[in-house]
């Protein structure tokens, strides 16, 4: 499946610190409890002088492709061009994300984070932006759900953020989430696979209980070829039948 629409059917991102020492061994737990992407976290507050970014990343990439993982990056667009991550969330509230588009290319999928129910809106309306991660509060959490339904197969996918763990992510299902990014819940766990299971297990049950989720699901896969059969066939001149 494309990018596109394994991003549809994703429903767990696990989110890295920027630490490549820690990145593959935490990636290939996480991919392996079933984790859809996982996300390296680079921190804008710092001038990132060296290639940590790479570095985790390329850990990512590798971990990845034993489960075909989605691989992402949280940052900043012009590394994010070098990196070439499946995903790409815009750590910037200022960057433009037509003119990031242009940098980072067409095959990456751009995200924005969402910390406001005003940056959901205009990340929904905008024709670049191709996910959302919003959060953190179920306030937020419920105006995303209702103005970008996650039953509605046309919604762009949204994952709700903002110190989930397992014990918090059934009410963040209920306040209309189907899709959750995770950090220290599996970062911190004594099993990183263990707990990404737990988690995409809830997550699982939640999408498969509700049977509108299944039209997501058969969206990522397009519109099934419809074959047509013309019965009005005429027989062969030698007579056999066909």
């Amino acid at each position: 499946m494309g990018i596109a629409a394994r991003l549809k059917l994703a429903r767990l991102i696990h989110i890295l610190p920027d630490e490549p020492d820690a990145a593959g061994p935490l990636a290939r737990a996480s991919y392996a409890g079933g984790a859809d992407a996982v996300m390296l976290d680079e921190d804008l507050a710092e001038i990132i002088a060296d290639d940590t970014a790479a570095l985790g990343l390329d850990a990512i990439t590798e971990a990845a492709r034993a489960t075909q993982g989605l691989t992402a990056y949280l940052g900043r667009p012009v590394r994010a061009a070098s990196l070439s991550p499946d995903l790409f969330v815009l750590a910037d509230d200022e960057a433009d994300p037509a003119r990031t588009r242009k940098v980072v290319g067409e095959w990456t999928m751009i995200g924005r984070r969402c910390n406001s129910t005003a940056e959901t809106e205009a990340a929904l309306a905008h024709p670049d932006v191709d996910f959302l991660v919003v959060g953190p509060g179920l306030p937020l959490i419920r105006h995303a759900a209702e103005h970008a339904p996650q039953h509605d197969p046309k919604s762009k996918p949204w994952f709700a953020v903002g110190g989930i763990t397992i014990e918090s992510l059934p009410a963040v299902i209920r306040g209309g989430a189907m899709r959750a990014a995770v950090g220290g819940a599996i970062t911190r766990a004594s099993n990183p696979e263990a707990a990404a299971m737990a988690l995409k297990d809830i997550l699982r049950e939640a999408w498969n209980a509700d049977e509108r989720m299944e039209a997501v699901s058969a969206s990522a896969f397009g519109t099934s070829p419809q074959l047509t059969f013309d019965t009005k066939l005429v027989p062969p001149a030698d007579g056999r039948h066909l």
